[in-house]
């Protein structure tokens, strides 16, 4: 795969096709603060310093491109998630509400906080979100200790995710 480096002043970000393949590119964008990993098709982005909260992750993986996507069905689908996982393993507690949605640049943001209670005694925030591009679709997750720092996280890679949701595939 070639990769082609994108600059944002200190912000790049890491972004391939929704199905990869050799001859794609990808789209390249790293974000100061942040350590960038990838697994199974997602990337993560961990906070790495004290700009960006400790115990913060940020991660985003291409889904298939479901323009009909409706936010009501988002909103079920991690009500349903929540509850199948509710008293499970390490998870003492799950929450799903908050749902929003809005257009930024043609690209709809489907969204939902989630708060958990771990069975250690700590408690994740998290914002799960699905962007829906004219060609692509991708879900965004932000993770944290506390509510704000989410939503900081969330919307700081929101405002580089969704331009390059927006370009059209070659």
């Amino acid at each position: 795969m070639k990769r082609r480096a994108i600059t944002c002043g200190a912000l790049a970000i890491l972004l391939m096709q929704a199905s990869p393949s050799p001859a794609q590119d990808a789209v390249a964008l790293a974000v100061e603060g942040w350590r960038q990993t990838e697994k199974n098709g997602i990337v993560y982005y961990r906070c790495d310093s004290a700009i960006c909260a400790s115990g913060s992750v940020v991660s985003y993986k291409f889904q298939p491109h479901r323009t009909g996507l409706t936010l009501a069905e988002f909103e079920k689908h991690h009500h349903a998630l929540a509850e199948a996982n509710r008293n499970t393993g390490r998870i003492k507690g799950v929450t799903i509400g908050d749902p929003k949605e809005r257009t930024i640049e043609g690209v709809r943001v489907l969204q939902v906080s989630r708060e958990v209670d771990w069975d250690d005694g700590t408690h994740t925030s998290t914002i799960e979100a699905r962007l829906i591009g004219p060609q692509r679709s991708a879900s965004v997750v932000s993770d944290s200790p506390k509510p704000e720092w989410t939503g900081n996280n969330f919307e700081g890679f929101l405002r580089s995710l969704v331009p390059i949701m927006g370009i059209a595939q070659p």
